[in-house]
């Protein structure tokens, strides 16, 4: 949906003159008139993803030949970068680019009056903090930018301020059809950075009163456990039935006369974690291409409209999880 709404707009200023949002564009070389980046985050995730689409505008009389760029957080893990054409059901491009401190640029080529769409995702730590950091420093994009579109698909409270910590409010605010908030600026910004802050919604004085309950509970069946385990099996050793099992129990030492049965039980289910942990470089990087590729199939699915948006946002979040679970094996590697 977001891609179509993006499509209708590069229509639009196609037939606009050569200015974005203000007299003081029109005499610019290389403009954005149209940034939109969605944002991916749940409580409980230690990342979240971003997708950055940016239309680049030429309105010069020349053809423009050489480096875009945008800004990302330096610690953010690329995973993909593609030229979007302007046909709805045209197949994206992945194109070669390279990541310098904070600054992602690639090369491309623009005639006089055209434009060109590109997507960009990446994902971020965010757990700790819970704010992301959009740099948009005029010094440092270099391109003017006519609008910026915010669309937030999280579980958290959202709130926007600038470097300084000053509250910053949207132009517009509207709700979009997979529940996420799309949230509006029009060029030229008044702030150089945009910082989306989200936090978890405190409970209730009830709520905490349960969370506790639970907590003791827990921390009770515990402490009970092995208690309760050697009694029941004296119990059934002096009735003449069989021991219990302790494969995975931390009483029993597992090696005196009366307790000889070797150790199993949860320890077998480590082999998958063991298999996965000990795969190949190759077979990290072949898996994260399968995803992604994946995730190019499901967005295109869903333009279509083969894929509802409730379920491409389903299985887009499952996808991107296991990618970005990839990329951090690869990075301990």
């Amino acid at each position: 949906m977001m891609k179509k709404i993006l499509l209708i707009c590069i229509l639009l200023l196609s037939f606009a003159p050569n200015a974005v949002g203000s007299p003081q564009y029109a005499m610019q070389g290389v403009t954005i008139p149209m940034n939109l980046l969605e944002l991916n985050y749940n409580i409980g995730d230690d990342a979240a993803t971003i997708t950055e689409t940016i239309v680049f505008r030429n309105n010069g009389d020349t053809n423009y030949s050489g480096d875009l760029h945008i800004t990302i957080p330096g610690n953010a893990q690329i995973m993909q970068v593609r030229k979007m054409g302007h046909a709805v059901n045209a197949t994206p491009t992945s194109i070669p680019h390279e990541l310098d401190g904070e600054t992602l640029r690639w090369d491309a080529a623009i005639d006089p009056g055209d434009m060109a769409m590109y997507s960009v995702m990446y994902a971020v730590p965010i757990a700790e903090s819970g704010e992301f950091v959009k740099n948009l420093d005029p010094a440092v994009v270099n391109y003017p930018i006519g609008a910026f579109r915010l669309k937030v698909n999280t579980d958290a409270s959202v709130k926007f301020t600038d470097g300084a910590k000053n509250a910053i409010k949207p132009d517009e605010t509207s709700q979009e059809e997979d529940g996420s908030m799309l949230y509006a600026w029009s060029g030229p910004l008044a702030f150089k950075e945009l910082h989306v802050n989200t936090s978890q919604p405190q409970p209730s004085s009830m709520d905490k009163w349960i969370v506790y309950g639970i907590i003791a509970v827990l921390i009770i069946a515990a402490l009970s456990y092995p208690i309760i385990h050697v009694r029941n099996n004296k119990l059934r050793e002096k009735e003449g039935g069989n021991k219990l099992s302790c494969a995975s129990c931390t009483v029993c030492s597992g090696d005196d006369e009366n307790d000889k049965e070797p150790r199993g039980g949860d320890w077998d289910e480590m082999d998958e974690i063991i298999t996965e942990i000990s795969q190949t470089e190759e077979d990290l990087i072949r898996k994260k291409r399968a995803i992604l590729a994946v995730l190019n199939k499901l967005e295109e699915d869903r333009d279509a409209g083969a894929v509802s948006d409730a379920e491409y946002k389903r299985l887009s979040s499952k996808y991107e999880k296991q990618a970005i679970e990839i990329m951090k094996q690869l990075d301990r590697m």
